[in-house]
């Protein structure tokens, strides 16, 4: 059998088509339909020989993604033949991660680890990388929903939990150590407990390895935001303490109003009172609100970090509203949170942040082969943003495919640098010429 056949085959059985329709491919002009085009071409045979020698390596979910991101370059045309094969090298390379991490031949100081940064005054050594806990849990009902609420024992006996372990076993062994995930997130805050405590209490790890972040939203009376918190404490209780605690979704003038009082029946000092008690160890907020109401929070210098949308692809409910700077987006907002000192993490930059999964054919044409647009939006705010971690909703361990070729490249320092400035140059062009120098002045 072929190369070219072996791997139609594959494609075949792993993306769901007939294997007997494919198999004739070569016999048929209208092949396009059943199998991609690129087997089709001259260089079919060798790329199928460069995937095929990693095929063991890569999960299904992962050759899906390189087979489309080969087929979107081949039928750009593009791209010379070396330049394409060098494409799908690099591919299959960034994919068989799994593979180098759990070869015990190489030393572990050898393998690849996610860098860490300083996270603002908070002291703690961030991984620029954050495992969000909005997209693996089991259920999205939360436990306040009576007759529908989640049985917390089912919920950590079920296959998403031993996938949840799964991740962050992985997360952990590539540098990855900060976990996210909120009150509300369904059964997200329960399953990431008793699977961090789980791996403490079996000796795994330990809990000064990992970061625990979670959040509750604001409350107008103490009484109630602390009976919230209580909720939260069950489930987190076995971890001993949260490392950062925030207010969750801080986007209101009253809520801001309410956060930011002084008053001690307020819930800004019940939080400080939880700092005393050394149940959370640093308090900051996320925001989904305008650009003011953000820019207003982070000036009250009440927090010690800030989860916030900031990406090249626009600042999600921030977009268009001033901040209070003459400009529009939460640019301002980032800057003034750097200068002081709090740390800053990065909201949904591959969802909110322009569903760069699925991008159009014109940014991903604009970005270039070198990276994907995943890899871009990462780079772009670690390295012109200077946000310190970049939050990723895992649903599934080969989602850290091109996160770990992100901080790879960040890694690299020159070589990151200049790939993205030629790719912002590329994108800010096509902006220019797509909706007008004006509008890009004014969001810029």
């Amino acid at each position: 059998m072929s190369r070219r056949m072996s791997l139609t085959k594959t494609i075949s059985s792993r993306l769901g088509f007939s294997a007997a329709d494919a198999d004739s491919s070569d016999e048929k002009k209208d092949e396009a339909s059943s199998s991609p085009s690129f087997l089709s071409s001259s260089l079919g045979p060798r790329i199928a020989a460069i995937i095929e020698s990693n095929a063991t390596n890569i999960r299904d979910d992962s050759f899906l993604k390189i087979v489309r991101q080969l087929e979107h370059w081949h039928t750009s045309g593009s791209l010379n033949e070396e330049e394409f094969l060098a494409l799908a090298e690099r591919l299959t390379k960034i994919a068989s991660w799994r593979a180098i991490v759990d070869d015990e031949s190489v030393a572990e100081e050898d393998k690849f680890k996610i860098p860490k940064v300083r996270f603002g005054r908070t002291e703690v050594m961030m991984p620029i990388v954050t495992c969000g806990g909005m997209r693996i849990q089991e259920t999205w009902i939360p436990d306040t929903v009576p007759l529908l609420k989640p049985n917390k024992s089912k919920v950590v006996k079920s296959a998403s939990q031993q996938n949840l372990k799964d991740v962050i076993l992985c997360c952990l062994k590539v540098g990855l150590n900060h976990f996210e995930t909120a009150r509300f997130y369904g059964s997200s805050e329960v399953q990431f407990v008793d699977a961090l405590a789980t791996l403490i209490e079996d000796g795994t790890i330990k809990r000064e390895d990992f970061i625990f972040q979670t959040k509750c939203f604001p409350m107008e009376k103490r009484a109630d935001f602390e009976k919230q918190f209580q909720a939260s404490w069950s489930n987190v209780e076995r971890l001993k303490y949260i490392d950062l605690f925030s207010f969750h979704c801080v986007s209101e003038s009253g809520q801001i109003d309410n956060v930011l009082s002084d008053a001690e029946d307020g819930i800004y000092n019940f939080a400080l009172d939880l700092q005393k008690e050394g149940k959370i160890k640093h308090i900051g907020f996320s925001s989904h609100g305008s650009a003011e109401n953000i820019m207003r929070m982070i000036n009250s210098n009440k927090f010690s970090y800030v989860n916030i949308h900031k990406h090249f692809f626009g600042d999600y409910h921030a977009a268009g509203t001033p901040d209070t700077l003459g400009g529009e987006g939460n640019a301002a907002a980032v800057k003034k949170a750097l200068e002081l000192d709090m740390g800053v993490f990065q909201i949904s930059p591959f969802d909110k942040g322009g569903k760069l999964y699925r991008p159009s054919a014109a940014v991903a044409q604009a970005i270039g082969p070198e990276m994907s647009p995943i890899v871009f939006a990462a780079l772009h705010a670690w390295k012109t943003q200077g946000m310190h971690t970049a939050s990723v909703g895992f649903a599934r361990s080969s989602d850290l495919d091109e996160v770990i070729e992100a901080a790879r490249l960040y890694a690299e320092g020159e070589k990151a640098e200049a790939l993205l400035k030629a790719a912002e140059e590329r994108l800010n062009n096509l902006a220019i010429e797509k909706l007008g120098k004006d509008w890009f002045e004014r969001v810029s």
